[in-house]
């Protein structure tokens, strides 16, 4: 076995870009899934990894700590409490609203054959995700993802 090189090259380098923050506070389970009509949405919870469009959100929140949105033009992040979220959305290069500068980097979900969140549907690795990184006092994750 041989030990890979010792590198201070960052593993991914990140583009910033300007993006529109919007908090929109926390809200009930089905006012929140209203807000995702339109979206493709990931999360974890106790049966595996979902990649699945909002409509087929289920009726109580999932059991998960948080879920992320996205479409064509803005991401969102849920922080789930019970059955309410917190929620805040990303819209990349709006003007107005609150602009914040975002770390864009490619991610990947966990490999095939890891189990710390259970089976992982092949949706999971058949597109391209992207994290939206937001530092500062509060850093937060937004996600997205097309096919690749």
């Amino acid at each position: 076995m041989t030990t890979p090189p010792v590198t201070t090259e960052p593993r991914h380098t990140a583009d910033v870009v300007l993006a529109r923050l919007e908090r929109l506070g926390r809200l009930d389970w089905s006012e929140a899934r209203t807000r995702l009509a339109g979206t493709t949405c990931a999360w974890a919870d106790l049966d595996g990894f979902h990649v699945a469009p909002a409509t087929a959100l289920p009726e109580a929140a999932p059991h998960a700590t948080h879920l992320w949105a996205w479409d064509a033009s803005r991401s969102l992040r849920l922080r789930i409490d019970g059955s309410q979220a917190l929620v805040a959305a990303l819209q990349l290069g709006q003007d107005g609203g609150e602009q914040v500068r975002v770390q864009a980097r490619p991610g990947t979900p966990w490999a095939e054959d890891d189990q710390q969140v259970g089976p992982l549907a092949p949706e999971a690795h058949a597109l391209a995700f992207e994290l939206l990184e937001l530092s500062g006092p509060a850093p937060a994750t937004f996600v997205r993802a097309s096919a690749p």
